[in-house]
């Protein structure tokens, strides 16, 4: 219902304040891989009717008794999904910056 909204979140953070982050950190890798995700997410939701493109856009928000559920959805899955995109990028940082030392140790 609400998960790609902790990925948003994320993205929203690092865009903003991404000039204010180290160029070795590839801060704009993790852009484009939170905002990717969002899209894809949000275009999932779209699809399956969980997302409207009116007042309250949620599905979950229009009977008061759901939105428990999608705040467990948003924390559980969405935190998640989150900290999975983190986690390939911080490898995917530390693996790029340890090539070329590799490199220099085959020669």
């Amino acid at each position: 219902m609400a998960c790609f909204l902790a990925p948003m979140a994320t993205g929203i953070i690092t865009t903003i304040f991404r000039k204010k982050i180290p160029a070795a950190l590839k801060i704009g890798w993790l852009n484009i891989m939170l905002w990717g995700g969002v899209a894809m997410l949000a275009i999932e939701h779209i699809a399956h009717g969980e997302i409207l493109l009116y007042p309250p856009f949620l599905t979950a928000m229009q009977n008061p008794a759901d939105i428990p559920m999608m705040l467990e959805e948003l924390a559980i899955v969405g935190g998640t999904m989150t900290a999975a995109i983190v986690l390939a990028w911080v490898v995917l940082v530390v693996f790029t910056s340890k090539i070329p030392h590799l490199l220099k140790q085959v020669e």
